[in-house]
């Protein structure tokens, strides 16, 4: 068992809304552990700019993955609820594939890193809703991702955009181009926002208000008319690890919150709903975009969940 676990999963908690004694709790908690991550670990692996459709498909199902088995690196400590590091499959990991063709999604090493590419072709529309955009995404079912109301969570995953990624074209007066690349799809059927997704905007815009580059957006209130909330993140740069943190309550209530960080930096403190009432929401890793007539990838690796704190600065 390598000594960089504790670096690579850390435990971190920096939010002055809580008490220093239920700070020093969680600090005990998460060095007991990770020292039983270190004493024994178990080996289970475990949408857009525009509408995401009617039959996402993707809510169905009923498993769960629980324990550790890993993300890259040494591992992961016992008591992490889900982890998926692509070793082997991403069927391993509790996802299912939305593609025009099966395979388009396939299992890559990326300078020593387990990954998952998910990959598009022209033509690859009509994929779970997607209209005539076109979509390789990998989907969980709201079970694997625990998505009900009230529940909190610590998340992170990575994404890596290749050299064969394409920025969806700049958006015209008449059309609105965009790209998704992850995503906590709402479990209901029909048009609107997912709750929560990572935009992959036009790299230039015709206007101020045609956002580019990456953001996060939350959504919420009523589904078909969702209120939004956009947060801008930065240009999306090639070969780069893209290293995200998420500490997120779901609620269709005021007290539903999301925060999120971007290699060790918050680009978001939302406070407000995170789900539409009634409804719940479950995962998906994303390569889904209006379509323009090349084909794109999008890698992603290690995603984890857990209930305590995840480093906000652990990456690949």
């Amino acid at each position: 068992m390598s000594s960089n676990l504790a670096s690579r999963l850390t435990l971190q908690h920096l939010d002055c809304r809580f008490p220093a004694a239920r700070r020093d709790g969680a600090v005990r908690l998460v060095a007991l552990a990770l020292l039983l991550g270190a004493l024994s670990l178990t080996a289970a692996c475990g949408g857009g700019g525009g509408s995401d459709g009617a039959n996402d498909g993707g809510a169905t199902g009923a498993s769960t993955s629980s324990g550790g088995g890993g993300a890259p690196g040494p591992g992961i400590p016992t008591g992490v609820a889900y982890s998926c590091d692509f070793v082997g499959s991403w069927q391993n990991c509790l996802f299912s594939e939305q593609a025009k063709v099966a395979g388009r999604a396939s299992i890559v090493t990326v300078a020593g890193v387990n990954a998952v590419r998910l990959h598009t072709e022209p033509g690859d529309d009509n994929v779970a809703g997607s209209g005539s955009s076109e979509r390789n995404d990998l989907t969980t079912s709201q079970a694997t991702t625990d998505g009900y109301e009230g529940r909190e969570h610590w998340w992170a995953h990575s994404i890596l955009f290749p050299g064969d990624y394409v920025d969806p074209p700049a958006s015209t007066a008449s059309s609105w181009n965009f790209g998704v690349v992850a995503d906590f799809h709402n479990t209901a059927p029909g048009a609107g926002q997912a709750n929560f997704q990572v935009s992959a905007m036009p790299a230039t815009a015709i206007a101020s208000d045609r956002p580019t580059g990456l953001s996060f957006k939350v959504a919420y209130g009523n589904q078909t008319s969702p209120t939004e909330a956009t947060y801008p993140i930065g240009p999306v740069k090639r070969n780069q690890w893209y290293n995200f943190v998420y500490h997120v309550k779901w609620s269709s209530g005021s007290d539903g919150f999301f925060d999120a960080w971007v290699n060790g930096v918050q680009k978001m403190a939302y406070r407000g709903p995170t789900l539409y009432p009634g409804q719940g929401v479950y995962l998906k890793l994303a390569n889904y975009h209006t379509p323009f007539g090349q084909p794109s990838s999008v890698i992603h690796a290690r995603v984890l969940r857990s209930v305590a704190p995840l480093s906000v600065s652990a990456g690949l």
